[in-house]
This record gives structure tokens, C-alpha cells and sequence, in this order.
């Protein structure tokens, strides 16, 4: 008997080991992807190019990625890389340019929020005080520079000290809006959103107090997930027109990245990686599933034509 016991204990430990051992590897080999084909003498560039830009949007997808892994090393390697690079202290504010290059004078509220929320959670991933300071900087320069007719913006441009007009809905954060008091006014706007069928405008103008969608012809499913998945986190529930659109053509078999704004006709033949891997938190059940299948369908592997966007993202909503 005690044999019998004996081994099924080492089985089970052998199950364990063998599952831990799989997860390392698929996380080292987004990580060797990330430094070998996407890093160029530590920045995170956007393609394996040469003419290729350097992001805040990369880092910050990096940085979720590293502490969701428990990465503490490479995660601190990147808050230098941000330091001495993407930071910008300005009159008491701490910005984020959203793109390495000299004349670079503004930020984006969605890196803003990625980094920040990154940075939050780090600080208790792994106790370090530092963490929570440098992301309670970014949050108070936002409020202090991103608000508009008491509406969270896109920008601020703090060489003119201008801030955007707009506020892209499909940047909202729940994590960040909540953090920032901006509960209320964010879930009011997705609430009156302008629609067209199934789908949500993508542009609220604060002064102004109207919505319009970035293309009149047609929209693109990242944003529409995007915005979908915020209105099921403030409002407590899924939209119930967007929601049948997203279940219909799942059951056809597949997302594209582009349809008609009036007919829900789809205007392209692409899918996207980014929409599947997004809408994993969005699903549950039979639906998860197919996203899941189709998401294994898509190459990532090519540095040279796969966006790190595209290939963090996916990295990113699988590990979860």
C-alpha cells in the first residue's frame, strides 16, 4: 500500500513539475522574442526593422507582461529604460512621451494608463515602495493636465501646455478611471454613446458634449472590443447589441478586423490577433473557446511583419 501511495505522489509531482516546466517555457519564449527579435540595445521597437519606432506603448505592454510573470529583474530593467528615455518632468508633473524622438512634447492617456496600472501592481508583486511613487506621479499629472469639461482626454502637450479636445473612448481604462475618480463621467458617456447598430462611436469631444466615429464608413474591431470590454467593466454588464454582433459571427467562424458602419457587412478578409486575444476576458463558455482556436490560427512568430502590439497583446491575454 505504502508503495501504491508512494507513486502516485511522485506522479503527481512529476504532473506538477511538468506543468511548471511548460508555462517557463512558453514564458521564456515570448521573452527571448521580445529581446531578440523586437530589442534593439534595450528599447522595444515596434517591428524588427530598422526604420522602426520606440514606443511608451510597447514598454508599458512589456511591463504587464513582466510582473504578471513574476519577471522582477526585467521588469526594473524597464522602468530604467523609461527613466532615462520616455519620462518627462515638467513643473512638478511626471509625463510619458508616447514615442522616443527629440521633439516629442506629448503623451497618451492609454500608455498612461498601462504603465501606471503596471507599476501598481508591481509595487505589491514585488514591495517596492519606488513603484507606487513613480505610477501616484503619473496618475496626479494626469488629473492635473488630462481633464476637460471634467472628462479624462487623449493628450497634453506640455511644451504649448495645450490638451486635446478629444477623448478616444476605446483608451478607457476601468482599473485607471476608477483610480482617478472618473467612475461616474466615464460610464455616463459609454451609457449615451452614439451608435450605429452594434457598434459604439469611438470619439467624445468633452466641450462640446457630442460623440462621433473615427470613419464614417466603417470601424475597426480592435477599438469596438476595446470599448466593449470597458462598457462591461463600468457598467456592470455587456452591451447587448455588440454582444449579438460578436456571438453571430463567431458562429460563422471568424472576426474580421474592418466592417461596414451601416450594414455590419464585413470590409475586409483579414483577422486580427489583437481581437481575439482582447476579447478572451470579454467571453466565456462555447464563444472563449472558438476565440481561443482562432487566435492559435494566427503566425506571430515573424518579427518583421507581426506589430509587438499584436504579438504582446496576445502574449499578454493567454497567460491569464
Amino acid at each position: 500500500m505504502k508503495r501504491i501511495i508512494l507513486g502516485v505522489i511522485v506522479i503527481i509531482l512529476c504532473i506538477a513539475a511538468g506543468g511548471v516546466y511548460f508555462t517557463m517555457k512558453n514564458q521564456d519564449e515570448i521573452v527571448n522574442q521580445i529581446e531578440n527579435s523586437y530589442m534593439e540595445k534595450g528599447l522595444i521597437r515596434d517591428y524588427d526593422k530598422v526604420e522602426s519606432m520606440h514606443l511608451a506603448e510597447s514598454i508599458g505592454q512589456y511591463m504587464t507582461y513582466l510582473v504578471e510573470i513574476n519577471d522582477e529583474k526585467r521588469f526594473e530593467e524597464q522602468v530604467k529604460v523609461l527613466e532615462n528615455n520616455f519620462f518627462v518632468n515638467e513643473s512638478d508633473n511626471l509625463f510619458i512621451k508616447w514615442e522616443l524622438n527629440n521633439t516629442t512634447s506629448t503623451n497618451a492617456i492609454v500608455d498612461d494608463f498601462r504603465i501606471s496600472n503596471a507599476l501598481h501592481l508591481a509595487a505589491k508583486v514585488f514591495e517596492k515602495q519606488k513603484y507606487k511613487e513613480i505610477a501616484t506621479k503619473i496618475d496626479d499629472s494626469v488629473k492635473k493636465n488630462m481633464i476637460r469639461s471634467n472628462v479624462l482626454i487623449d493628450f497634453y502637450d506640455w511644451k504649448f501646455q495645450e490638451k486635446a479636445k478629444t477623448l478616444h473612448i476605446n483608451y478607457l481604462d476601468s482599473q485607471s478611471v476608477k483610480r482617478l475618480g472618473q467612475f461616474d463621467e466615464m460610464k455616463k458617456i459609454l451609457l449615451e454613446s452614439k451608435r450605429s447598430g452594434p457598434f459604439f462611436s469611438e470619439i467624445y469631444f468633452p466641450d462640446k458634449q457630442i460623440y462621433q466615429f473615427a470613419n464614417d464608413a466603417e470601424v475597426n474591431m480592435i477599438d469596438q472590443v476595446l470599448i466593449a470590454i470597458a462598457y462591461k467593466e463600468l457598467t456592470g454588464r455587456k452591451d447587448k447589441s455588440f454582444d449579438q454582433f460578436i456571438s453571430n459571427e463567431l458562429l460563422k467562424g471568424k472576426i474580421y478586423t474592418r466592417y461596414d458602419l451601416k450594414t455590419g457587412a464585413p470590409k475586409s478578409n483579414d483577422e486580427s490577433s489583437t481581437v481575439y486575444a482582447m476579447l478572451l476576458s470579454y467571453l466565456d463558455g462555447d464563444l472563449k473557446n472558438k476565440t481561443e482556436q482562432r487566435l492559435k490560427t494566427i503566425d506571430l512568430t515573424n518579427a518583421k511583419t507581426t506589430h509587438v502590439f499584436d504579438y504582446l497583446n496576445a502574449a499578454i491575454e493567454s497567460n491569464r
